[in-house]
């Protein structure tokens, strides 16, 4: 039997470059992990509160609630009786659907519910070319019902100015209800009613106006996190692999 070579026998001796890169890259790479990982049950708890407002509790038909406004109403489906202002209704701008250029249009809606006359609604979309003849149908016949999904956006601008004009109406970037609250009385400057149903993925039909629904809010989902998490662990087990397999060297190699 032959006898291995004492020279080809390998010591642990870490060189001095490599152990400082590692060193120094090591705890950034598992910060990075554990900040991921933290976001997962950040992002998990999240989705779960959803699920518990939207899909759980049964929808609203007043905007009368107890204690905290905020708590009681954000994300909770609503399907409330009153009747829309078309008169005041606002375009948003640089909304594309369908290759078309269009405006979504959102409008105050009278209710007989809650501290304020008025709460906005964000009605749908409409393709440009359409818009003028829609909005002539829907001031023709008010809709007296709404029903959608309650969210609070007052964490918006309220100093933001329209961008703007098409005619008798503002133009805006944005549904942000505090800011139109101060050219129309008696609008709730918190609430946003979006009506229709939340997105399913479902073929939607571009030639049925207005284009209608919404976006499940928690983005990215928990999982995109774990895989995140996943990668920064990754590398830094990958890292840690590399400084060994640089600093196992033959025992006839002279320190370096």
């Amino acid at each position: 039997m032959r006898k291995s070579d004492p020279g080809d026998r390998r010591r642990f001796s870490p060189r001095l470059v490599p152990t400082l890169a590692m060193v120094a890259m090591l705890p950034l790479l598992l910060y990075l992990g554990t900040w991921q990982a933290r976001r997962y049950l950040d992002s998990a708890a999240r989705v779960q509160a959803y699920h518990r407002q939207h899909d759980e509790l049964p929808p609203l038909q007043s905007l009368d609630v107890q204690g905290d406004r905020n708590a009681a109403l954000h994300f909770r489906r609503v399907t409330l009786a009153g009747k829309v202002d078309v008169a005041q209704a606002q375009l948003l701008t640089a909304r594309y659907k369908f290759g078309q250029r269009g405006y979504s249009v959102v409008a105050p809606f009278e209710v007989a519910s809650g501290p304020h006359a008025k709460v906005l609604v964000l009605l749908g979309w409409v393709p440009e070319a359409h818009i003028d003849d829609w909005l002539g149908q829907l001031a023709a016949d008010p809709p007296r019902q709404v029903r959608g999904r309650a969210q609070f956006v007052n964490m918006l601008n309220s100093q933001e100015t329209q961008v703007n004009q098409r005619g008798q109406r503002a133009v805006w970037m944005f549904p942000n209800p505090r800011a139109m609250a101060a050219r129309i009385a008696g609008l709730d400057p918190d609430l946003l009613i979006e009506s229709g149903d939340q997105s399913s993925g479902a073929f939607m039909d571009p030639t049925k106006w207005p284009v209608q629904g919404y976006e499940f809010p928690v983005r990215p989902l928990p999982i995109k996190h774990v895989e995140y998490s996943a990668t920064w662990y990754g590398l830094a087990a990958t890292l840690v692999g590399v400084w060994i397999a640089l600093s196992l060297r033959r025992r006839d190699q002279g320190a370096g």
